[in-house]
């Protein structure tokens, strides 16, 4: 029986030879269906109780309504957490960012195949859950961001990860700016490695009971996206596609200068001619200086990591976001106050110190949280 009060329904769908389908939905329409702690701790151990069931042969992910997968995370509770312990340790964000990161290493090393319907918004923590998933599916309402800058976050929750996966430009870009991509655009940069019409979801799921599941699962399932992909119809265009030369001769150049974030904000006249284009530079105008720094070198760095090792860099960049002001003073001006002018530790882009960054990459603990995954 499904309690249809709860933020998250568990339901399970049979399958032919007695298999079933484990089916997730993230089930808080008015929040967008954003990841709570209470989420994250129901999710996790259903996941393992059905990754031990011979039963189970797949997951799959869905948002309840019609308007986002999940829009990202708790952040109303990570404020009040970080204004009742400034400079922390702030408890209830050490918590939620290491049960959230866990899971989502978690959904990336699952031994079934996971599917994720990507509808609507799909951002922050959304797109950590959406990203771990095997099989990623976009619909021609998908629109995904990682606007963490806004509020002096970084790009987490695995995103290091699925960042380090585009063309170098791209993932510099999306996460300076956190510019909004559709479906078309996330295929290209493999954030979505499918396109299916929202209208067709209950018919896939109806294709996925009435298979025949005596072959591979992975197989099984990605024989069916190729059969529901060809139906697909009235997908807007890629935005990356038409801007790709722009965009790639103008971040170029700033991963080639001393001072990329300075080079960028020099630059940002390049960035002009449509919408889309101007509205990511503002974001990036208006960001935090110090997400921005953060962003170089987190990438950076991650060329040499393995992935468990881009999550434990993670969790320690968040960790330290929650004890340095610019977290807590973006919330309170983007979602809290609304009066859209936070103001920054450093506000000059390019100008922010060695040492401010230097500290937000310094483990705060003896023994790190996530060393055992």
């Amino acid at each position: 029986m499904v309690d249809a009060a709860s933020v998250v329904l568990f339901e399970t769908v049979d399958l032919s030879g007695g298999k079933q389908l484990g089916l997730i939905t993230l089930n808080v329409e008015k929040t967008l269906n954003s990841l709570s702690l209470e989420m994250v701790d129901l999710i996790h151990p259903q996941l393992e109780m059905w990754e031990r069931d011979d039963a189970i042969s797949s997951v799959m992910f869905q948002g309840a309504g019609d308007r986002a997968f999940c829009a990202g995370g708790d952040i109303q509770n990570l404020y009040h957490d970080m204004v009742a312990h400034p400079g922390g340790p702030c408890p209830y964000c050490e918590s939620f960012f290491e049960r959230e990161y866990r899971l989502d290493y978690y959904i990336h090393n699952y031994s079934k195949p996971t599917i994720v319907w990507a509808h609507g918004v799909v951002m922050g923590g959304g797109l950590g859950i959406a990203s771990a998933c095997d099989f990623r599916i976009g619909t021609e309402k998908t629109r995904i961001a990682m606007p963490e800058i806004t509020i002096g976050l970084i790009p987490d929750a695995g995103a290091t990860w699925s960042f380090s996966q585009m063309d170098e430009h791209w993932a510099y870009f999306l996460a300076w700016t956190g510019a909004n991509i559709n479906g078309a655009d996330a295929y290209r940069v493999k954030l979505v490695n499918a396109l299916i019409n929202h209208a067709n979801r209950q018919d896939f799921i109806a294709a996925l009971a009435s298979a025949d599941w005596d072959s591979p699962a992975h197989q099984v399932i990605s024989t069916l996206i190729g059969e529901f992909e060809q139906k697909r119809q009235d997908f807007p265009e890629s935005q990356i596609a038409s801007h790709e030369h722009v965009v790639k001769e103008v971040i170029t150049e700033c991963l080639n200068s001393d001072n990329p974030v300075a080079t960028l904000i020099r630059n940002m006249s390049q960035l002009a001619g449509d919408s889309w284009l101007e509205k990511a530079a503002a974001t990036f105008s208006h960001g935090a200086p110090t997400t921005a720094e953060i962003i170089y070198r987190q990438f950076q760095r991650a060329k040499t990591m393995s992935k468990k090792e881009m999550f434990q860099m993670e969790l320690t960049l968040a960790v330290q976001c929650s004890r340095h002001p610019d977290f807590a003073e973006g919330v309170r001006a983007l979602l809290i106050d609304k009066d859209n002018q936070p103001s920054w530790e450093y506000a000059v882009m390019g100008e922010v110190p060695t040492d401010w960054i230097d500290g937000h990459f310094e483990s705060p603990w003896d023994d790190h949280p996530m060393a055992d995954i």
